[in-house]
């Protein structure tokens, strides 16, 4: 949380950004109901959001999503002026039935931020000036200087706001994510003036979260890392006598990444105005009418239909791995941990082909004082968060709440590791990790395999031990809605200890059910236990703190 106030100041500046000005092809001030009750109203952790299904709706199938942030015309409480224009466009019948998705439009009473992001948007007031902005970007750089100066000087000035994009964020990768088969692979986020600010900034902050965006009218400032955004595909859109946002806001942005040779196109429209009209519904160049795409570099995919351009993007399996980042990480948790040793284990190359989600770099811990003979190994399964973020923020997450931080807590002679995977767990990818574990590495004992995870973690040793239960000791998942899945009459012979916040919802009954539906198929070492009062992610801080469950784990063997 060390960047909460830079983050949220700026939000004041970019919420400034008036709404969409009226043009051509009906941007309107308000909703009809038709489009009102395609978007299903909810609300997350006091955010309030609109969700709009796939047509025809198949809760087998996997779909991509699209996070769409509202201008500051959308601003407010009401959950309804977030759906104007583009996301009422979206409710064509004939673009939903091309590019079925699930549509995320959530709505801010200030800006598209994420206050615990590790990377801040607000300038140095030291290093910043004024007359080194672009002239367009003057006006709202002078508010952003101003903010942080007022921040370095107050950090609890009474203006600064709390931004929401983190519990978006949060909302994506727990209940949706849970509830509906999203393609993790096949997340995209756009919007227009402060919203197209906003996808910037999402972009930004979060780059390993994205398949692609489109930022239309927006603003990316000058002291911002335009290397952070570089491989993200990315079609920025922007009349070039925009006089609300000026197009400087875009032009800029643009030729830093040109000559970082980006992933990046740049559409620069004329006769839109302020309007969204021809960013969503791009026809194609047309140099007579002022329409004419740039392109960053050989890498963009120059399909002209906006639409099929954005569904044709994919995330890439394998993210590129900061190696400076990620030593620094890793140099910094040992030097903070006492009784464990943290290394890196990397996946060859030729397995890769057989890994399926799963990330190249995983993290294993040693005992400080390694005994001879061979050690239990627990694989510990991260939950839906540490699908988007960079091995270097989990490797640090996971030292602060997750696997490694149990690992250093119970101070125990066993080995931990944690694998990192894109996407959900998959019981084939997690065997073939394991085989190559067991053979490459001695030290391990066959006989004291365990395995444990929360939330997206839960699910995944559920399943693991479902489709394998003979290669485990004893396993722990916890925080998942499990209840009526599964087989266990398979899983009499494995001890097993399911965990739950006792105010995580659908995730505490789910629990206590699946311990229920072991005890009636015969198994005698099933516990249950159920933290008073405890949400998700305290649930997950009071799973990952239990020195009582390792061991109670370590007190099983295979066979024995």
């Amino acid at each position: 949380m060390q960047n909460l106030f830079p983050v949220t100041a700026l939000a004041l500046l970019i919420a400034a950004l008036p709404a969409s000005a009226q043009n051509q092809r009906a941007p309107k001030s308000s909703v009809s109901a038709e489009t009102v009750a395609l978007y299903e109203p909810g609300e997350f952790k006091g955010v309030q959001y609109r969700l709009m299904k796939p047509i025809d709706f198949d809760p087998e199938i996997t779909y991509p999503l699209i996070l769409s942030l509202h201008g500051a015309g959308g601003r407010g409480t009401g959950n309804i002026k977030n759906l104007r224009n583009w996301n009422e466009w979206l409710t064509e019948d004939a673009l939903r039935r091309k590019h079925p998705c699930f549509v995320l439009a959530p709505q801010s009473p200030t800006s598209w931020f994420d206050p615990s992001a590790k990377h801040s948007v607000l300038p140095d007031p030291e290093a910043v000036k004024i007359d080194d902005l672009p002239e367009g970007m003057q006006k709202y750089g002078k508010r952003a200087l101003e903010i942080a100066a007022a921040v370095a000087e107050n950090s609890n000035d009474p203006q600064i706001q709390i931004g929401v994009l983190g519990r978006v964020l949060e909302y994506i990768d727990t209940e949706l994510s849970e509830k509906y088969k999203i393609d993790a692979n096949r997340v995209y986020c756009l919007g227009h003036s402060m919203g197209g600010a906003g996808t910037f900034t999402a972009v930004y902050q979060h780059p390993e979260r994205f398949a692609a965006a489109i930022p239309s009218a927006g603003i990316f400032f000058p002291w911002l890392d335009a290397s952070r955004i570089k491989n993200v595909p990315l079609w920025i859109f922007h009349d070039k006598d925009d006089k609300v946002v000026d197009y400087v806001g875009s032009r800029h942005p643009f030729e830093r990444l040109q000559k970082l040779g980006a992933n990046t196109k740049l559409t620069t429209v004329t006769g839109m105005g302020h309007a969204p009209t021809l960013s969503f519904n791009y026809p194609g160049d047309d140099p007579e009418k002022g329409y004419v795409t740039e392109y960053a570099s050989d890498r963009p995919d120059k399909t002209d239909d906006v639409w099929d351009w954005l569904f044709r993007q994919k995330r890439s399996v394998q993210a590129e791995v900061n190696d400076v980042e990620l030593d620094e990480a890793l140099a910094a948790v040992n030097q903070r941990f006492e009784n464990v040793e943290v290394e890196l284990i990397e996946w060859p190359d030729a397995l890769q082909g057989q890994l399926g989600v799963l990330k190249k770099i995983a993290f294993v811990a040693y005992p400080v004082k390694r005994p001879e003979g061979r050690l239990p190994l627990l694989i510990s399964l991260h939950g839906a968060g540490g699908k988007k973020m960079s091995l270097p923020d989990q490797l640090t997450r996971s030292a602060e709440v997750k696997g490694l931080r149990l690992a250093e807590l119970a101070a125990k002679e066993f080995i931990l590791l944690e694998p990192n995977a894109f996407d959900s767990w998959e019981p084939a990818s997690l065997n073939v990790m394991l085989d190559y574990v067991l053979e490459n590495h001695p030290e391990v004992d066959e006989n004291r395999l365990y395995v444990m995870g929360h939330s997206m973690g839960g699910v995944g040793t559920w399943n693991w031990i479902n489709e394998s239960p003979e290669r485990f000791a004893a396993a722990a998942p916890c925080g998942c809605p499990v209840d009526e899945t599964g087989d266990p009459a398979r899983l009499v012979n494995l001890p097993i200890w399911g965990m739950a916040g006792g105010d995580d919802g659908p995730r505490t009954a789910g629990i206590k059910e699946m311990v229920k539906r072991l005890l009636t198929a015969g198994n005698p070492n099933v516990k249950h236990t159920e933290f008073p009062g405890a949400s998700h992610s305290q649930g997950n801080a009071a799973v990952f703190s239990s020195i009582e469950l390792v061991d109670w784990m370590l007190g099983f063997a295979r066979g024995e």
